[in-house]
């Protein structure tokens, strides 16, 4: 089998999909912008952004002897930067490389928050569809134990009519949560860039890992993709200021000359500085410092957004656990009853009314602990993503 088909027949587990996304599309598309940003660094140290210049005339010399001898001239300017130019412009590429990388790994962090929680979702589904199934089967042994008690003269017809009733509407139920799970998996498989179909999705709903204590969380806080982000930006403004305060000195051009005339030869050499009076660059200076300001700011909104997701996240971590702790017994608890009172339908010692109440209360239970399981995942799934840790 080959290496694509065998990877795209593995289980999407949680740590599978930590590799899916480094190699997803939208991952791709934020890799190769920070790849621009890394030409640009390139681009940046050439010796100076203007070209030598070479120009040539020739042409006859009109003597008032009536001589008419070849002349000619040619000259090279040659562009030199001053005032550590170029330094700075290379300095300021690679700052600026710093920021789209860091951007490119908060898109690649969005990304994966994003996946994490459609699993989630997904396996969510997936109890569900077992969770109907299950229903299902509970219906049908309620449709025979009323047809078997009908024929035997016990309850009426309405009884078998109800329970067909409730069996249609727990085949609808199974079908639904089935069509469910396979739209979120669609969902999911786009994500990743997954064409192929194969490969179930595993895993437990809620992560074993427990997150850090939040002091520690908050502590880590600047070591976050969008804060490292946001710091990578300050870092470029403060950069490109550095190279609009070097453009304030001019380009100092080298001239080379030569001459020839009336059959001399005539060489010289010299230099050509441009005066900044009328424009140094002030503009651009006033322009780059701001940008600096503008930075500085979003870094501290950065830094404190970061510090209040993380202290909201946990607040929600922390109460999901606790609701799932209130609802575990339900699991247990809700099966046994569905059991007794089928069971005791089939045996005739109680009503159709009374199991299907006892169901439908059961069914309630299981709906809302499957409820707050995955509420609970997703909280601790987005509080471990953003503690920069990657759920297993």
């Amino acid at each position: 089998m080959p290496e694509a088909a065998a990877a795209a027949e593995a289980p999407l587990t949680r740590a599978r999909i930590a590799e899916l996304v480094r190699a997803a599309p939208a991952a791709r598309a934020a890799a190769s912008e920070a790849a621009v940003a890394g030409a640009a660094v390139t681009a940046a140290g050439v010796i100076s952004l203007e070209n030598p210049v070479l120009s040539g005339m020739g042409g006859i010399r009109f003597n008032p002897d009536g001589g008419r001898p070849a002349a000619a001239v040619a000259s090279l300017s040659w562009p030199l930067e001053l005032g550590g130019r170029r330094g700075t412009r290379v300095e300021a590429a690679k700052a600026e490389q710093r920021a789209a990388l860091a951007t490119a790994d908060e898109a690649q962090r969005r990304l994966l928050l994003a996946a994490l929680l459609q699993h989630a979702l997904v396996l969510r589904d997936e109890a569900q569809v077992a969770l109907a199934a299950e229903r299902r089967a509970l219906a049908q042994r309620l449709v025979a134990a009323s047809e078997k008690r009908k024929r035997a003269g016990e309850v009426p017809e309405l009884d078998v009519a109800l329970a067909r009733l409730q069996e249609g509407r727990d085949a609808a139920a199974e079908a639904t949560a089935r069509g469910t799970r396979e739209a979120d998996l669609l969902g999911l498989r786009s994500m990743l860039g997954q064409a192929s179909k194969d490969g179930a999705v595993t895993g437990a709903l809620v992560p074993e890992e427990a997150p850090p204590p939040l002091a520690t969380l908050l502590r880590e806080a600047d070591q976050r993709a969008d804060v490292r982000a946001a710091l990578a930006t300050v870092e470029a403004a403060r950069a490109r200021s550095g190279r609009e305060q070097a453009g304030r000195w001019p380009t100092l051009n080298v001239l080379a000359q030569y001459e020839r005339d009336d059959q001399a030869n005539i060489g010289m050499i010299g230099l050509a500085l441009p005066v900044p009076i009328l424009n140094a660059n002030r503009a651009g200076v006033a322009t780059a410092a701001a940008e600096v300001d503008a930075a500085t700011a979003r870094l501290a909104a950065s830094r404190a957004s970061a510090a209040g997701e993380i202290q909201g996240l946990y607040a929600r971590y922390e109460a999901t656990r606790s609701a799932l702790a209130h609802l575990a017994p339900a699991a247990g608890l809700s099966t046994q009853a569905v059991a007794l009172s089928t069971r005791g339908y089939e045996l005739g010692e109680n009503d159709l009314a009374s199991a299907l109440l006892v169901r439908r209360e059961a069914l309630d239970a299981q709906a809302a602990l499957l409820d707050a399981e995955h509420a609970h995942a997703n909280a601790k799934i987005e509080l471990l993503v953003a503690a920069g840790r990657s759920p297993q």
